[in-house]
């Protein structure tokens, strides 16, 4: 075999690697810009333009419109519902407590789901870390206690999570990533099109250039990430994702720290670095192997 040959492999798992951790970096950077949008246009109101642009987007680049028909509203509409909640208590949480602790506490979701799935005797053990790395996240310190409702929301938005990925499996096979992707977007922007989008968007018709920021907000949150992540998941295994992903609310973290100027104090940094020691210890314990073709659900 010529080196060439063998090295593509090799540039293919980088390449892999750069997109994942470029849509990783490019989601919390929509995150944060998008809590600067929040005086403005509210939480919601950012929800409801990120979904409805980063749906238009989608929907124009797979052409997915094609593909709509009674049998597909009815797979994508539970799959769209989790979405719309998912995001909508993500962005609350988010407007009450710092950036890092949302995405720990919304990254429980997908970790428990995971566990309820396991028979493993070593997964006791990631639960008992897990646990203790929300109690170190939400135990008072110097700083003062979160915001209660904030948490709240966070965990609404992780069970959102975990639902994303149970209705999301019912689409493999019978829809494309792609389709899936854009129509489960498009079903969650009707969902939120009257409550949120519209009082957002006539709010931004008065103030053109940070409605633009909301269109950057929606590319790099949603519409560049699905691609990157997508392309992703055709070159790395779901060991590689499941390790790769438990770095989320590290950099979700540093993001509110570079670019919010959040703080956290080193007890809540701990309990961050214990939920994401779970989620990579979960992934990479030997345990039985699943189907070859397997492919974890990705983050919305």
């Amino acid at each position: 075999m010529p080196a060439s040959s063998a090295n593509n492999p090799v540039r293919e798992r980088l390449l892999a690697l750069t997109q994942l951790v470029g849509s990783m970096i490019c989601l919390q950077f929509g995150s944060s810009l998008a809590k600067s949008l929040f005086p403005l246009f509210g939480a919601a109101g950012m929800v409801g333009l990120r979904t409805a642009f980063a749906a238009t987007a989608l929907m124009l680049f797979f052409r997915s419109w094609h593909a709509i028909s009674r049998r597909t509203v009815r797979l994508v509409l539970p799959y769209g519902i989790a979405i719309a909640g998912m995001n909508l208590c993500f962005y609350l949480a988010l407007e009450r407590i710092p950036l890092g602790m949302t995405v720990a506490i919304e990254f429980t979701g997908p970790l428990f789901l995971a566990f309820i799935g396991s028979r493993r005797l070593a997964d006791i053990g990631w639960i008992v870390l897990t646990v203790l790395g929300l109690c170190m996240l939400l135990r008072p310190d110097t700083a003062a206690l979160p915001d209660m409702m904030g948490v709240l929301y966070a965990v609404g938005a992780a069970i959102c999570w975990a639902l994303y990925i149970v209705f999301g499996k019912r689409m493999t096979g019978k829809l494309s990533p792609g389709h899936a992707c854009a129509l489960g977007l498009l079903s969650s922007a009707v969902i939120l099109f009257v409550p949120c989008f519209t009082p957002a968007f006539l709010i931004g018709l008065h103030h053109p250039l940070l409605l633009g920021m909301a269109v950057l907000v929606a590319l790099s949150s949603s519409a560049l990430p699905y691609a990157l992540e997508m392309q992703a998941m055709h070159r790395l295994s779901a060991r590689d994702l499941g390790v790769l992903y438990s770095l989320e609310p590290v950099c979700a973290a540093c993001a509110g720290i570079l670019l919010l100027h959040e703080t956290l104090s080193p007890l809540r940094m701990g309990g961050i670095l214990c939920i994401v020691l779970a989620s990579a210890g979960t992934v990479l314990t030997p345990g039985k192997k699943g189907p070859p073709n397997e492919q974890p659900e990705l983050p919305q």
